[in-house]
């Protein structure tokens, strides 16, 4: 049973004095609280992904990986990154750790010596916070796939008949160009509504933790190229070309072939989007050795790329970049108006999968977005 359903709430303590982990484990000892404890920030990061605990008590002053150093590997993590902080600090006249640490994405903070009772007001808090907010993404998620899937249903219809109507033009010839063009433009409008409603979809799910994945063993050689051919005409279209460098021989991910597919369309058409007639799109996928954030373990995985020779991302807009509905300004040069929602639902993709995804650009040149599977 996972630390969520349990009657009392459970907290991990992290302070690198084990006579302070005693003295708090006695004096919690009858209270209604279950409490681990660690006494590194290594061993929270480890603890906190296995057991997933309702809240951590970190405190600010250890050796070689100290409060704020751990609290980023906390959040920068997505199994612990939803976790409840409550900082802990040496004396009551330190404002400037309080609020870097309230910054960094600390909830709470108190200070030694622990009153226990506090503590617990405070966990109890948090706790019934955390519930709320969970609550509340699951009511947004139920709502949302009720009026995705009654947009859904009509567009579909919509879509369906301009094509049939399309089809019979192409036999007959009883339409005009102009009435040709008119159907055109209306189907390509329809697709884009599609996706649009289709994306908040997954990215609603996604955030309420209701995604399941489908995981098997995945051919990414295979997937590449099945998504490659399927925009094959897009980029012969606009006289751009694709170059894959991926290696045959690469060994199989653990992952859910359609949503990794989602990815590689969603990178590609962003790339498609951004590049100039007559420019240059390449897909690379290598095996490498990554390091777990902040432990010494590593494990193997297989990074991709996918590089185009477009317009590029400022610098500053970066750290943006995979916010929902956040697009570059270098997005308003170009005819075809996205979502902002793509490389938010890469993003949310790559990292249920356990891997991660980031984007290097040279404005005016080119960009890269780089992301990681754990191989199977």
């Amino acid at each position: 049973m996972d630390a969520q359903n349990k009657k009392d709430p459970v907290i991990l303590v992290v302070d690198d004095t084990e006579d302070n982990l005693d003295l708090l484990e006695f004096a919690l000892k009858r209270k209604p609280v279950e409490m681990l404890r660690a006494n590194s920030g290594k061993e929270c990061l480890t603890i906190a992904r296995e057991k997933q605990p309702d809240v951590i008590l970190l405190d600010i002053q250890m050796p070689e990986m100290d409060g704020f150093e751990t609290l980023k590997h906390l959040r920068a993590s997505q199994e612990t990154a939803k976790i409840p902080v409550i900082f802990l600090t040496a004396q009551r006249k330190d404002p400037g750790s309080i609020e870097a640490g309230l910054m960094m994405g600390a909830d709470e903070y108190l200070t030694k010596p622990i009153d226990t009772d506090e503590l617990l007001v405070r966990t109890k808090t948090l706790v019934q916070l955390k519930r709320m907010e969970a609550e509340l993404e699951r009511t947004k998620a139920d709502f949302m796939a009720m009026l995705v899937h009654d947009l859904r249903s009509p567009l579909a219809g919509i879509k369906d008949v301009i094509e049939f109507i399309r089809e019979l033009e192409r036999g007959d010839r009883n339409l005009t160009p102009d009435h040709f063009t008119l159907l055109s433009a209306s189907q390509e409008s329809a697709e884009r509504l599609l996706q649009l409603i289709n994306n908040l979809l997954d990215i609603s799910k996604f955030e309420a933790g209701k995604i399941t994945l489908h995981k098997e063993s995945v051919s990414l050689p295979q997937l590449v190229e099945r998504v490659a051919k399927q925009m094959d005409f897009q980029f012969r279209q606009k006289e751009i070309s694709l170059d894959l460098k991926v290696d045959s021989d690469l060994p199989h991910v653990q992952a859910d072939g359609g949503k990794v597919g989602q990815v590689f369309m969603n990178l590609l058409s962003n790339a498609l989007k951004f590049s100039n007639s007559g420019g240059h799109v390449e897909v690379a996928a290598k095996q490498a050795t990554e390091k777990t954030a902040g432990l010494n373990d590593a494990h193997k995985v297989v990074v991709v790329s996918v590089t185009d020779s477009g317009m590029g991302i400022p610098a500053e807009e970066i750290p943006n970049i995979f916010q929902r509905y956040k697009q570059a300004s270098t997005a308003k040069r170009v005819r075809q108006k996205g979502t902002g929602l793509g490389l938010a639902i890469c993003k949310l993709i790559v990292e249920a999968h356990g891997g991660s995804i980031k984007v290097e650009s040279q404005p005016g040149k080119s960009t890269t977005f780089q992301f990681t599977l754990p191989i199977a």
